[in-house]
């Protein structure tokens, strides 16, 4: 008897580290420059974003009207994210700045700008839309995204993109000042922006204020606070509304490192790994 109990008692320890092991995630990217109000979301709790906060894979932030943020990743990739967008950090896993990597980044409305920071030819940077997916290694591009359509317009090197879905596959390689419009028909034409075009997207991309230096051991903590639970007619007080995540391709890297790493509970439950696109300048598909 004495046995058993100190069995269970180890067994009791063990599952509180692997609980806590889930719950503690390792930070992934830090707000370097920060302008308005930025909600984060984390788990079940939410946040006022502050300048020089640590972020780690699974937040989602949104900015409202006059709000824009910017983020470094631990591999030396920037992402400005303009007013009223949403993004979340699906996946970032990198030894540094060069070394191998893997990114995964949902953005889910707005405007965004990326510029990945060079890597090794193994590594992966994808950016997805509800419409669209990039696929790049060392370049910068710009995305206006909404639930119709996606614009994905080049700056610099070469990035490929496809339409979000998981057969029917139509992609393409563009490359500077190209860009195209990707919707539930397919990708459009290909057409080179103006200059105000460009200009617009550079002007909804920027943001404003001082810029502090990358050092994650420095993190401000960010003030979490729990969601409350709705309360539904028919007594379900006190049950917490499963979250629903959109991923209508559960076959791209995003989604299948989010179930396989974090294993929490999708629509998607029968999301398999496949061998993905590598991360090149051609962004070959």
């Amino acid at each position: 008897m004495k046995m058993m109990c100190l069995r269970e008692l180890s067994w009791g320890v063990l599952a509180l580290f692997a609980s806590a092991s889930l719950a503690w995630a390792d930070p992934v990217a830090q707000v370097v420059k920060l302008s308005g109000n930025v909600e984060v979301a984390r788990g079940s709790a939410i946040a006022p974003l502050v300048l020089g906060a640590a972020l780690e894979p699974g937040d989602r932030l949104k900015t409202d009207a006059s709000s824009r943020v910017r983020l470094q990743l631990i591999d030396g990739s920037i992402i400005n994210l303009g007013s009223q967008s949403e993004l979340s950090i699906e996946d970032v896993v990198s030894g540094g700045p060069g070394t191998d990597r893997q990114v995964g980044i949902d953005l889910w409305l707005g405007a965004l700008r990326a510029f990945a920071a060079p890597a090794t030819p193994k590594s992966r940077f994808e950016i997805r839309t509800p419409r669209a997916i990039t696929a790049v290694r060392g370049t910068e591009w710009g995305i206006l995204a909404n639930a119709v359509q996606s614009d994905v317009l080049v700056l610099s090197g070469r990035v490929g993109v496809r339409k979000n879905e998981v057969s029917g596959i139509s992609a393409t390689t563009l490359t500077r000042t190209l860009g195209v419009t990707v919707t539930d028909q397919g990708l459009g034409q290909i057409t080179r922006w103006t200059e105000p075009q460009v200009a617009a997207l550079m002007a909804a991309t920027d943001v404003p204020g001082p810029e502090r230096a990358f050092d994650l051991g420095t993190a401000p903590a960010l003030n979490l606070s729990p969601v409350e639970t709705p309360v539904t007619p028919g007594g379900d007080q006190g049950k917490a509304t499963p979250r629903k995540d959109n991923c209508p391709d559960p076959d791209t890297f995003s989604c299948t490192r989010r179930d396989r790493d974090r294993d929490q509970t999708h629509d998607h439950d029968n999301g398999n790994d496949h061998e993905h696109d590598s991360d090149s300048d051609g962004g070959s598909f």
